[in-house]
């Protein structure tokens, strides 16, 4: 295993709950490297469509085709687009990942990551040269949108303070890479006793912004209520507690779960609500120590799982 290649977090408990069986169809919405794409294909004599808006993708979906040829097939497009790619076919089951792939991460060049020096893009697709990145907002928004998408999208308490910090440093010079961005919010954030590095709650709100990441869960979500068979599975793996909150209510409020609890309705109104889903998981599964251990990724990953009805 190199470096570079991708661990698919709980990948046993994935294809445990997804079961897959024979002949049937499932999506890989969150393609990467394949992990999940691989294991549900060596699996069982099946056939799975992999989505992923990134290029890079494309290159480790060749190497899946040339192995499983006519079983798999690839889709380098966004995942909120699931209902198009499907049109009038219906899936037996759909996995979410919805973490970085180590490609992304490793790559100076996409400017994810803090501990690599690079330039600041995190463009998910890189597709046009007029796209929104990290640089562009970053000297380029005011203070008060700066403190908005950090506070709003990376829940971080110094929101204010590295905002303001960020415009004082631009006066002086452009701030064009990852290590610039990181040294101005390590400053801000130097005194914090925190076991995360203190940049990791920016860049993740600059990434989740740039790409439009909950908008695209939340759209792909109520898609699968179209294209999913009838006792297929939605498995969702997340990362940080925005995506969880949407999977978690959007899995409650299509399951009955939120309905019943609404006391307040007249009995009619409350026994006219039709579920979609069954709630596989009552409670968010987490990670084993052992994979912990083996793969520190992992260690805020959540796993959510529901059936269709």
């Amino acid at each position: 295993m190199t470096p570079h290649d991708h661990i698919p977090v709980m990948c046993d408990e994935v294809i445990k709950l997804l079961n897959p069986q024979k002949n049937k169809t499932y999506a890989d919405a969150t393609f990467g490297q394949g992990g999940y794409s691989r294991e549900i294909l060596s699996k069982t004599n099946c056939c799975v469509v992999g989505i992923d808006r990134d290029k890079e993708a494309i290159k480790y979906a060749e190497i899946i085709k040339k192995k499983f040829k006519s079983k798999f097939f690839f889709k380098n497009e966004r995942f909120s687009n699931i209902k198009n790619i499907f049109k009038n076919n219906k899936v037996d089951g759909i996995t979410f990942d919805l973490g970085m792939s180590n490609t992304q991460l490793s790559s100076k060049t996409r400017g994810f990551s803090f501990s690599n020096n690079g330039s600041l893009d995190m463009r998910m697709g890189m597709q046009k040269d007029d796209e929104l990145t990290a640089k562009k907002i970053i000297n380029g928004y005011s203070e008060k949108q700066l403190f908005y998408i950090f506070r709003k999208y990376g829940e971080e308490r110094n929101s204010q303070k590295i905002s303001k910090a960020i415009v004082s440093a631009r006066k002086n010079k452009t701030i064009t890479s990852t290590y610039e961005l990181s040294r101005i919010i390590s400053n801000v954030n130097k005194f914090r006793n925190q076991k995360k590095n203190p940049s990791t709650k920016i860049f993740q709100a600059l990434r989740i912004f740039i790409n439009e990441e909950l908008l695209e869960l939340e759209s792909a979500l109520k898609s699968c209520l179209k294209i999913l068979n009838k006792k297929s599975k939605i498995i969702v793996v997340s990362f940080h507690s925005l995506e969880d909150r949407i999977v978690k209510n959007f899995f409650r409020e299509n399951s009955g779960y939120s309905a019943n609890n609404y006391k307040h309705l007249p009995n009619l109104e409350r026994t006219s609500f039709k579920p979609f889903l069954k709630l596989i998981t009552k409670k968010a599964i987490k990670p084993s120590i052992e994979e912990i251990r083996q793969n520190p990724r992992a260690r805020s990953a959540k796993l959510r799982a529901a059936e269709v009805l």
